[in-house]
């Protein structure tokens, strides 16, 4: 009992200390990143004894969190692929409190993408590794993945892209709320009061308005950075640019009632897709959670047989 007592405290001490030598690793309910900086994951797994026959990670949304890919990583378990998803940092898991709503660039999510990709590549070596990446999660995987080198990741999902906003920001609002964030960068506003909106007519689901959905959600996450939101436009900015730099197979999963992008604007992204193995899905009945909504079983059936379609042309 005293050996099993050391090697259990040896372990936790080497994921205790990994901040320090900023090693990236992956623990038991965390796992370090490049920085040092720890956050908490999860995962659904294949059976045991069962090797996947690939591996999904999946990023989340603002103001979402791991634990939202429930729908997608129980039906895929069950498919024979393991499902990673981790906590972004500066959302309503971080470890830091003050830092919840904040984030120092892009690059930061994007590097921190590029790291956990590393480690579940370490655990699962010779082994398909596919993104899917939900709303603000789709603008991390696209760029992340346009930065790296053909075949990693082995393909990407993005779940209700963020292609543009329906509600076009002024070029002057634009400039002022840039010339804010340069001054007071970590100056902060609900996604209501930036909109000019109420929370409660934000419609996410056929069911559930965003203020409806928050007020039930532990890792809710108030109100977001200047420097956050400028990050974000950024990315969208850069958009297309990253979008003609893939190479990889592309699935898109949209709704045409989509709260943030248009139709239109989702269509346009696509178009910008340099891939020549791409497809577009539209789910008609749903809204901005795919997951969460009316048509989550189709959009879980038609993940899992794209994934099985990209095994038999690439075997």
């Amino acid at each position: 009992m005293r050996a099993v007592l050391l090697i259990a405290c040896g372990l936790l001490t080497a994921c205790a200390t990994t901040s320090q030598t900023q090693r990236a690793v992956l623990c038991a309910t965390d796992w370090t990143s490049h920085d040092g900086k720890s956050m908490p994951w999860r995962s659904w797994s294949v059976p045991a004894g069962q090797k996947p026959r690939g591996v999904v990670i999946a990023v989340h949304g603002l103001s979402g969190a791991a634990s939202d890919f429930w729908p997608l990583g129980e039906h895929l378990a069950t498919q024979g692929y393991s499902v990673y998803a981790y906590e972004l940092r500066g959302q309503g898991h971080d470890p830091v409190q003050e830092e919840r709503g904040d984030i120092e660039s892009a690059a930061v999510w994007q590097q921190d993408l590029a790291t956990f990709h590393k480690i579940i590549k370490r655990r699962h070596p010779r082994t398909p590794v596919y993104w899917y990446g939900e709303s603000l999660g789709s603008l991390i995987t696209l760029h992340t993945a346009a930065r790296l080198r053909w075949g990693d990741p082995d393909a990407l999902i993005l779940a209700t892209p963020i292609a543009g906003l329906r509600m076009a920001v002024g070029g002057f609002q634009r400039w002022l709320l840039e010339a804010v964030a340069a001054v007071s960068p970590r100056t902060r506003y609900s996604l209501g009061q930036l909109a000019g909106v109420d929370e409660s007519s934000i419609q996410v689901t056929s069911t559930t308005t965003h203020g409806g959905q928050m007020a039930r959600t532990p890792h809710h996450v108030s109100a977001f950075s200047l420097r956050l939101l400028t990050a974000v436009g950024g990315m969208m900015d850069a958009s297309a640019r990253a979008a003609a730099r893939l190479k990889m197979p592309v699935l898109f999963l949209a709704s045409p009632r989509d709260i943030l992008s248009s139709a239109d604007q989702i269509q346009r992204l696509f178009g910008q897709v340099r891939s020549g193995d791409k497809k577009l899905l539209w789910y008609t009945r749903s809204h901005h959670l795919l997951l969460h909504d009316v048509q989550r079983n189709e959009v879980v059936h038609d993940v899992a047989t794209w994934l099985r379609g990209l095994e038999r042309q690439h075997p």
